[in-house]
């Protein structure tokens, strides 16, 4: 009997909640939680669908554990028998999905049997199987249930504990249909793996496994939404909107953080039990008040839960004491505390937890009030307008309000002095470090001097060995010129995509090669501030000297307008604003230093894609596609997901502007923005309106076969170009045949091939579709000035190119 008909006979959606339990008490018992021999029975032809997920149990034993406040959160099946089996069946929805677990498990469906599986159910999973088995009036085995309890009690305890903070949501609020189902499976072929319906992820359904010796790490084999989700016309509301931030911070001359966070509750629907939020594993949550009430706090790192759905930060629950009612309006009071800054050394500070140093649900817009108390030898950049600033005593009193609303608030501290610069409305300051951190200083210096008292001694005495230490660098040398730098880069983003998220953009340094940007508030490596001349050694090379020097600070920057004005709707949409943001910062560069620098900056980006890591090698770029998101991350030094985003991201857009012409790409920029301010996008939503401005003879104006290849899909193909220029004037025949090789026969990409017959005159183009070979022809009175295959890079391609009749081009395609 299929269990999940049962649910046809349960009246509502809400399981009993645990009233009258706390949640450290529920957690006790989960920690003591065993399997119970009464409760063991034999099963046939037993079934438990979730969405996609279709699991049989044909036949073997299954036990429950002993009940959480009346609900059986684990089960254990297990064959006893040689005839015994079970078996998992599951479908992915999508081509790419499908793809994905093909490569993992080498099949693009999963039909696994198996032997032993455990299950976790918060969604009321237990009490459905318990049902379906009492239904056909069943012997229990108490006999076995006493092996089994005995063989499995650790691995009932360790998985109940992994997911001890999401169970007792469910068990709290009563919740089922957001309920968690989780099952450990020992599959005959594929070893062991999991298989997680999770309501509440932007993905219900992901499948894969922790891979041996590496215990921090999840491999996804397949990850999509559930059936009932994707026949859902839009997204559902959140549960539980969290708004108005009000955070008063202080931090102690030994750099604690101490912190009183207010903001406003707005729940979506009923709530009842406990809610989850989120919150960076150094900070310690010491009370919380709802409408001025003490309300009981539950923590506990949830090792599992957290590992296969990706989260970074620490869950925890607010439990409630009374229902929340949908549309009323609630305040909660959060105390915190905890070391979320350390020393970088020589005076430098370097804060850690940047965007979950205080509690909150997810990225949502809105606004912030942020005061923080501090040594008053230091001073603080935050996200928003700083309104005041004060020294008391030995402390200094800055506060910061954002005059529109953002995703997230973060804020550094230093001992710093700024430079400021304006322009068009928008003001930009620059604090610098008075010194740098260890790592970039200088090493010492070590010479021989020969001792001697007379020219003819010098060199017969001893050897007197002199230690000199070099001046340190200056992290202020660059600090007007990089004020100056943003202001103009600013007015220039500002003139296409209109005003950035907040009128004030403050830049301050972080110890390390990297950056970030927040709302009004840009972390920026202490390398950029510093003269190339000055620069470690080993980073003076030409391509990072661009990096630190002119792409870094432009590349963050620009996420004032994408990630912190537009933002991505899921991990699978992350790559639009790196990608974006990377992009514009080369058309900065391309403003600055002229076409070819962008187009070598390109060809770098194409060499880092093709380059062949791991075991068996393999490029990059195979690894999968772009919207994989945060599943390209690999191990042991090795980042495809950084390659892809970044430097793929900026191919896909720059092959897209060639495709639509600079004008109507930068229009179409301009109106991303317009359409999608203070909101989330999606790829698919991008491909729409990037539609919307191909031209009348572009081949594949929806766009759709050019996100097929290069969005969706993999490879970067070897296209042999032949050019052939045969005839005399007044009839001149060009035969231009492109053969294409090193992807699979589907793999198709439109190439524009640009005549231009004489100086001056407007270029023919014709669109050819490679495949196998593909040829198109022109015909003109006078040999042609040029002809060029996808010019100014207009394709990302080995590209090998021969001329018969016809001179190069003046900057023939980098091979």
């Amino acid at each position: 009997m299929r269990a999940d008909r049962l649910l046809l006979l349960l009246p509502a959606l809400l399981w009993p909640a645990a009233s009258g339990q706390t949640a450290a008490s529920l957690a006790e018992q989960l920690r003591r939680l065993e399997l119970d021999p009464d409760h063991c029975y034999r099963v046939r032809d037993l079934e438990l669908h979730r969405e996609d997920i279709r699991i049989f149990l044909n036949d073997g034993v299954l036990i429950f554990s002993q009940p959480l406040h009346g609900r059986r959160v684990v089960a254990v099946f297990r064959a006893t028998e040689p005839g015994d089996d079970a078996e998992i069946l599951l479908r992915p929805p999508d081509r790419g999905e499908r793809t994905s677990l093909a490569r993992a498990t080498g099949s693009a469906n999963l039909n696994e049997h198996f032997k032993t599986a455990l299950f976790v159910f918060g969604d009321g999973g237990g009490e459905e199987l318990l049902e379906a088995i009492r239904s056909g009036a069943p012997k229990p085995l108490p006999e076995e249930g006493l092996l089994l309890a005995s063989r499995h009690a650790d691995a009932v305890r360790n998985f109940a504990q992994s997911f001890q903070v999401r169970l007792l949501r469910d068990v709290l609020s009563g919740d089922r249909a957001n309920g968690l189902f989780y099952a450990a499976i020992s599959g005959s072929s594929r070893g062991n793996f999991d298989v997680l319906h999770e309501p509440t992820l932007p993905e219900q359904i992901i499948i894969g496994e922790v891979p041996a010796g590496s215990p921090g790490r999840f491999n996804v084999w397949a990850s999509f939404p559930s059936r009932s989700r994707r026949q859902q016309a839009q997204e559902p509301p959140e549960e539980l909107l969290v708004e108005d931030y009000r955070i008063e911070a202080s931090v102690a001359p030994d750099l604690r953080l101490d912190a009183r966070v207010e903001a406003a509750l707005k729940p979506q629907r009923l709530l009842q039990g406990a809610v989850l939020f989120e919150l960076a594993p150094e900070m310690e949550v010491r009370s919380a008040r709802l409408d001025g009430q003490p309300v009981e706090i539950f923590r506990r790192e949830s090792l599992r839960a957290n590992l296969i759905g990706g989260l970074a930060n620490e869950p925890f629950l607010l439990v409630l004491p009374q229902p929340l009612q949908p549309g009323a309006a609630h305040r909660i009071e959060f105390e915190l505390s905890g070391n979320v800054i350390r020393r970088a050394g020589n005076g430098v500070f370097y804060v850690g937890a940047r965007t979950n140093w205080y509690p909150s649900r997810g990225f949502h817009f809105t606004r912030f009030d942020l005061t923080f108390r501090v040594p008053k030898d230091l001073r603080v950049a935050a996200t928003g307008d700083q309104e005041e600033e004060a020294v008391e005593g030995d402390t200094r009193i800055v506060r910061f309000r954002t005059s529109a609303p953002v995703r997230l608030a973060g804020f550094n501290i230093g001992n710093f002095e700024s430079a400021s610069a304006e322009t068009k409305g928008l003001r930009v300051r620059v604090y610098a470090n008075r010194t740098v951190e260890p790592s970039l200083l200088p090493p010492p210096r070590q010479i021989l001097m020969p001792q001697g008292t007379t020219p003819r001694s010098l060199g017969r005495g001893p050897t007197q060995v002199i230690t000199l230490t070099p001046s340190p660098p200056n992290p202020q040398a660059r600090m007007k010129e990089l004020a100056g730098e943003l202001a103009s880069a600013m007015e220039w983003m500002a003139s296409q995509f209109g005003p950035p998220a907040l009128p004030v953009v403050t830049v301050s340094p972080i110890p390390g090669n990297f950056g970030q940007g927040f709302p009004g508030l840009v972390y920026l490596s202490t390398i950029s501030y510093l003269p190339e001349r000055d620069r470690p050694a080993a980073i003076q090379t030409s391509k990072l000297n661009v990096f630190y020097s002119d792409l870094l600070l432009a590349h963050e920057a620009a996420h004032q307008w994408w990630g912190n004005l537009v933002t991505s709707a899921s991990y699978r949409d992350e790559w639009l604003q790196e990608a974006l943001a990377n992009y514009t910062a080369l058309m900065l560069i391309e403003r600055k230093r002229g076409p070819r620098a962008l187009e070598s900056i390109l060809d770098e980006y194409r060499a880092d894609l093709l380059r062949e890591i791991g075991e068996p090698r393999q490029p990059v770029e195979s690894y999968g596609p772009i919207t994989w998101g945060a599943r390209l991350r690999g191990a042991d030094g090795v980042d495809p997901w950084r390659i892809i985003t970044y430097h793929k991201g900026s191919w896909i857009l720059h092959m897209l502007r060639r495709r639509l012409g600079d004008a109507s790409f930068l229009s179409m920029l301009g109106e991303l923005r317009r359409q999608h301010e203070y909101d989330t996008l999606t790829t698919e939503q991008f491909r729409l309106l990037a539609a919307r401005y191909t031209a009348k003879e572009d081949p594949d104006r929806t766009l759709e076969g050019f996100f097929d290849t290069w969005v969706y899909g993999t490879g970067i193909p070897v296209l042999e170009t032949t050019i052939r220029l045969t005839g005399k004037p007044p009839a001149v025949d060009i035969a231009v045949t492109v053969k294409q090789s090193g992807v699979p026969d589907d793999f198709v990409v439109e190439l524009p091939v640009a005549v231009t017959p004489v100086k001056g005159a407007k270029p023919l183009i014709k669109w050819l579709r490679t495949g196998d070979e593909a040829t198109v022809r022109f015909r003109l009175q006078t040999p042609p000035l040029r002809v060029e295959v996808a010019p100014g890079a207009g394709v990302l391609a080995i590209r090998r190119e021969r001329r018969s009749g016809l001179a190069a081009p003046a900057e023939p395609p980098v091979d």
